[in-house]
């Protein structure tokens, strides 16, 4: 497994030996660097850890030189690293990870040269567990002592556990916050243009990875047709200027955007930082309103973080607003996190601290406990996801708590509520951890956006109210067609092969048809040994395929109103069952050779199972929320059939909630947040099998109290409150699949 900026190594490494950390002294500088990288490389391997693994690192050097390593380890500040010499200009070491090194991001940086003078500098890193991260904006610092004031503000956001920044606006129209002579830093003063390097300072000593954002220069009225190459030349301004920082570890698109015109901008970015150093790590941040940029995104090869931003609280105004519901925190997060899923990015999920209209707390440019709390609640529950970030910490609580002394009590309470949220998201990440087997998929509809909103929320609420988790995968071009905007036209075999091996169950929400490049990825998944679920009342044409022969049903032409719906034996239940419907008025199917497994009181069929090649094709023609309101165990016995791996029924969640599962070695943890202003009566059933006889103990993880001791699956039922959580593992005396 890898993120994008680190080399690959095949080199075999001798042993590692650490020595005592060290950190640098406040008064210590980094000359201006020289040279290039390439006269040393380094590779770190595997750049995602657990604990007990053991990264290898090689350093490879071009001539008879010594080179010198040094590691940044998160929360602790810079270790040197002992390199041993193991052929001619190759040199190695190795770094073993324990379950009690804290968790986030390991910058490693070899140079040769004195360490006052630097000729040439290499970069890797490697990912243990998560990174929760700020974005900070530089110009908030106390001008009368900003290095303490930064300092200050490291620490307290350590305290709920950060370990990362995103350093941005620290070029504006007026002030420039680092030595720059690119910028024009007539009104800069020498002490702000300190702010950066004594950032990477800090940064260094307390074991914090710092990204630079990259922005062009804004004390100038530049053409718009420069401003691309106006940012490249700052970010090699900034890295010539402060590469030597062990704490530098990439730089961030400071350009954000939507829609999949953002993808070419960034992959310039990147290749330029990657050109610049190939260990430098890359990110951006686009807002979250097109789902097919996040498989764009996912096949930038040169990009390593990204962070999607879901704009929850940015309603600037009241005729123009989506309001979204705080629980959509965790679907703009899974679409992140489901695309990193093609090349293994990072996947950081975003959330906000400010707040406009009636969000503000006293006016500020900032929003309440349970707005905050509740947000990060849901990023906890995002399936393996990588982390979080905030915008932001540092100004919108850390600086207008200094600003506004007199609101100190309302401040503090938002403050609290990042401390008491981060809490919860290390615990509810125990049952996030894992990606799920059923999964959402938004396929290739450029010109349709509008179904992420009408259809996809929709889905994705219809699951919560079955208590089922799932994950959003969004369409992922190949590689030779990923440059919009020419449009892609073949299946992804990569896509494809991943899917096949993990048997990720597809589910496509009233997804009428398909272009050809996500047709020929459904007939090819179907052909060998794939499943997909489709819920109407669309069921999807194919450019490559039949459709009555994929789902084995066909339109009749007729529209009918439906009562009810009836399954036969077997399904939902040992015998026949029936579910009121209220009034549904939909299409007229018939099968051509599916088999029927529910009709409607018309007789026509509700629900298929078709076969297709060595996969099914399923078919619901109902809608997803209709399903979830009306007949949910009948959906949750079809995925019980299908195979798709589920540990427990969460029975008791309507839509403004949230839920996550992970296996665990004797059981399972699952975690159920309760996003409404009532309580929720949950019931938790297993579907695991035990040996008759024996108990499960149900654990209460926040409270680490056993709540029940019970045998033979009995069902365990709990109580969530009002904007909170529960988390509760269940551990079984011979538990199996």
């Amino acid at each position: 497994m890898k993120f994008a900026s680190l080399i690959v190594s095949v080199t075999l490494v001798a042993a590692f030996l650490s020595v005592p950390e060290q950190t640098y002294a406040r008064n210590s500088s980094y000359a201006v660097m020289q040279g290039s990288t390439g006269a040393i490389t380094i590779s770190a391997t595997p750049t995602r850890v657990s604990s007990g693994d053991t990264v290898k690192i090689t350093v490879e050097v071009n001539g008879n030189v010594t080179p010198h390593a040094e590691i940044l380890i998160p929360d602790k500040g810079v270790s040197s690293v002992a390199l041993t010499h193991v052929r001619q200009h190759t040199f190695s070491s190795r770094f073993v990870v324990s379950r009690n090194d804290p968790q986030g991001l390991y910058a490693i940086q070899t140079w040769i040269g004195g360490s006052g003078k630097r000729a040439a500098v290499a970069k890797a890193s490697f990912l243990y567990k998560k990174l929760i991260g700020d974005f900070c904006i530089m110009g908030v610092f106390n001008p009368r002592d900003p290095e303490q004031d930064m300092n200050n503000y490291i620490r307290q956001m350590k305290g709920f556990g950060a370990n990362f920044i995103i350093a941005t606006s620290f070029i504006t129209s007026h002030k420039v916050y680092y030595k720059s002579k690119i910028c024009n830093t007539a009104e800069s003063s020498a002490a702000d243009q300190s702010y950066i390097g004594d950032l990477l300072k800090c940064a260094d000593e307390n074991g914090i990875p710092v990204m630079l954002s990259a922005s062009w220069d804004m004390t100038r009225d530049i053409p718009y047709t420069e401003y691309t190459k106006s940012t490249m030349e700052i970010i090699k301004e900034l890295y010539n200027l402060y590469g030597s920082h062990p704490s530098l570890v990439g730089f961030y698109v400071e350009q954000e955007g939507s829609g999949i015109y953002y993808a070419p901008l960034v992959r310039k970015f990147c290749r330029y930082v990657k050109k610049i150093n190939p260990g430098l790590l890359t990110a951006c941040a686009p807002y979250m309103d097109n789902a097919l940029l996040a498989g764009y995104l996912s096949d930038i090869r040169s990009l390593d973080i990204i962070i999607y931003q879901g704009m929850t609280m940015a309603s600037y105004r009241r005729d123009n607003r989506l309001k979204f519901p705080l629980r959509r925190v965790k679907d703009f997060g899974s679409v992140s996190s489901g695309a990193k899923q093609l090349q293994n990015k990072i996947a950081l999920t975003h959330v906000e601290t400010f707040g406009f209209g009636e969000n503000r707390v006293k006016g500020l440019y900032l929003t309440g406990y349970n707005n905050i709390y509740q947000q990060i609640l849901s990023a906890a529950t995002v399936p393996g996801n990588d982390g979080i970030t905030m915008w932001n910490y540092n100004d919108v609580i850390y600086n207008t708590l200094r600003e506004y002394p007199q609101y100190r009590k309302e401040i503090l309470a938002s403050r609290q509520a990042v401390f008491d949220g981060m809490k919860a998201f290390e615990l509810i990440g125990k049952a996030s951890k894992d990606q799920n087997q059923l999964a959402v998929y938004y396929p290739y509809t450029d010109w349709q956006e509008y179904r992420w909103e009408r259809h996809y929320y929709s889905a994705l609420d219809a699951f919560r109210m079955m208590g089922i988790p799932v994950d959003v995968l969004p369409y992922a071009p190949p590689h030779s067609e990923s440059y919009p905007p020419y449009w892609p036209f073949h299946a992804n075999r990569h896509v494809l092969k991943r899917l096949l091996k993990e048997k990720e169950v597809l589910v496509l929400p009233s997804v009428s048809g398909f272009q050809a490049t996500d047709s020929q990825l459904m007939k090819h998944l179907l052909t060998d040994g794939g499943t997909i679920i489709a819920f109407g009342p669309r069921v999807p044409m194919g450019r490559t395929y039949d459709r009555a022969a994929v789902f084995g049903i066909e339109k009749t032409g007729k529209m009918a109103t439906h009562l009810r719906l009836k399954a036969e034996k077997g399904f939902g239940g040992e015998k026949p069952m029936e579910w009121n419907l209220g009034r549904v008025t939909l299409p007229v199917w018939k099968s051509t050779g599916a088999k029927v497994i529910a009709k409607f009181d018309d007789g026509s069929p509700a629900l298929t199972m078709n076969k297709y090649g060595r996969g099914t094709a399923v078919a619901f023609m109902t809608d997803l929320k209709t399903a979830a309101r009306r007949y949910p165990d009948l959906v949750r016995d079809v995925l019980n059939r299908l195979g798709v791996q589920r540990y427990v029924d969460i029975i008791g969640t309507n839509e403004n909630c949230d839920v996550a599962v992970s296996r665990t070695r004797n059981g399972f943890i699952a975690a159920v947040v309760n996003h409404n202003n009532k309580a929720l009566h949950i019931t938790l059933r297993p579907l695991m099998t035990f040996k008759r006889g024996t108990s499960q103990d149900w654990l209460d993880v926040v409270s680490r109290k056993i709540v029940a001791r019970m045998k033979d699956d009995d069902p365990l039922k709990i109580t969530v409150k009002p904007l909170s959580y529960r988390l509760i593992k269940m551990n079984g005396a011979g538990a199996g699949r």
